[in-house]
């Protein structure tokens, strides 16, 4: 099952890359996702591999549009930062604490702090997350919980 889930979504995100549906494309997808699939069923996920039902998977791609919107909105802030000739530059280290039930909402909540320019996760430990932000108006927005918010209903419901 783990295998299956992993090739599904591998052959998912082959679709989005490759925008194409010709037959030769598809085979090759296919194959390729099926292989890697097996793969990190075997190689990552062991005995606790994260269950995504699809109620998991729906709330996951209706978060994708917040997401891309918020990285959207940090990376022109970052750029107004960066090309402000007095460089006004105020970086903070926070510590956030977020309670998540499962790890693989932990593991999402970092990653989704880490692909949204101005922040990166330094530390994990248990529900405390260490955090460098560019500027203050970074850790303003992650401590106003809104991300944690969405990451526990994808994954804790």
């Amino acid at each position: 099952m783990k295998a299956v889930q992993a090739s599904v979504a591998l052959f998912a995100f082959w679709l989005v890359l490759t925008g194409s549906i010709a037959a030769a494309d598809l085979v090759t997808g296919l194959a390729l996702s099926s292989l890697l699939g097996v793969l990190a069923a075997r190689l990552l996920w062991t005995d606790d591999a994260p269950l995504l039902t699809l109620g998991h998977t729906s709330r996951l791609l209706l978060f994708v549009p917040y997401l891309l919107a918020h990285m959207l909105l940090a990376a022109t802030h970052v750029a107004r930062i960066v090309l402000d000739p007095r460089m006004p530059l105020a970086p903070v280290t926070v510590e956030h604490r977020a309670r998540f039930e499962r790890e693989v909402s932990r593991v999402a909540y970092a990653n989704s702090i880490g692909m949204t320019p101005g922040a990166v996760v330094i530390d994990v430990e248990d529900d405390r997350f260490l955090i460098h932000c560019l500027d203050a108006s970074f850790a303003d927005d992650i401590s106003r919980g809104d991300l944690a918010r969405r990451i526990s209903r994808i994954f804790e419901e």
